[in-house]
């Protein structure tokens, strides 16, 4: 399925936001031990995904090895980390 957006973003736009924002990227690792069942509804109530989209990015994490699962502001995605982390999800945050 196509979507699409109704504003466009322009270069520019994106630009400001990384040049004033520091952007980290949440990234969650495949493992051998959490179902996709658990890591689908972790990405469904940590970052309010769809549950299509969380079963999208499940399926790269199984796939890739890792998956980036959201760009948030440092705080923020350290607190995101955290809260895979209490799920027993492995998770990191890269610059």
């Amino acid at each position: 399925m196509t979507q699409t957006l109704e504003a466009v973003i322009t270069d520019e736009d994106v630009d400001h936001l990384v040049d004033s924002e520091d952007l980290w990227a949440v990234i969650v690792w495949n493992d051998d031990v959490n179902t996709f069942a658990h890591v689908i509804k972790a990405l469904v109530e940590i970052l309010n995904h769809s549950r299509s989209r969380a079963e999208q990015l499940t399926d790269r994490i199984h796939n890739s090895g890792k998956a980036v699962v959201a760009v948030r502001p440092k705080d923020e995605a350290a607190a995101i980390v955290r809260r895979f982390h209490d799920r027993l999800i492995q998770a990191t945050m890269e610059h």
